[in-house]
């Protein structure tokens, strides 16, 4: 499980420097406009959670079937609840500025990572049925 864990962190982090990077010569580029100082937060954000998804998923307690099942869905609604705490604090320290666009983004990230997420909780599944 150590050895998915690496792979599993290697792929988190290059999927998240990759998208973070393009995202900023994209917006730098044709899009101006879109220019906001707390884009480094968003790919932040997602690298923290992912490490702590991989480390919960590895962690959990795999006598029970359903366990690895209710934490993945645990994680999903976190993952959400967080999402609004951040967009909130972004508008309340912010105002309208830029609002819209830091959340056009913040959701182009979001579902990247849920994408991860996903292969994340196959490939745990899939290594724990091939230990068995």
């Amino acid at each position: 499980m150590e050895k998915l864990q690496n792979r599993l962190r290697i792929l988190l982090v290059s999927v998240l420097l990759i998208a973070g990077w393009t995202g900023w010569f994209l917006l730098q580029k044709f899009l101006p406009d879109f220019n906001f100082n707390w884009y480094f937060l968003i790919p932040s954000f997602f690298l923290l959670f992912g490490f702590a998804n991989i480390r919960v998923l590895a962690k959990t307690n795999k006598a029970n079937p359903r366990k690895p099942v209710n934490v993945f869905l645990m994680f999903r609604l976190t993952k959400f609840l967080l999402s609004f705490a951040l967009l909130g604090a972004y508008y309340l320290l912010n105002g309208k500025t830029n609002f819209r666009e830091f959340a056009l983004v913040f959701a182009v990230f979001y579902f990247i990572y849920l994408g991860l997420e996903t292969l994340f909780f196959y490939l745990a599944e899939k290594t724990l049925k091939s230990e068995l």
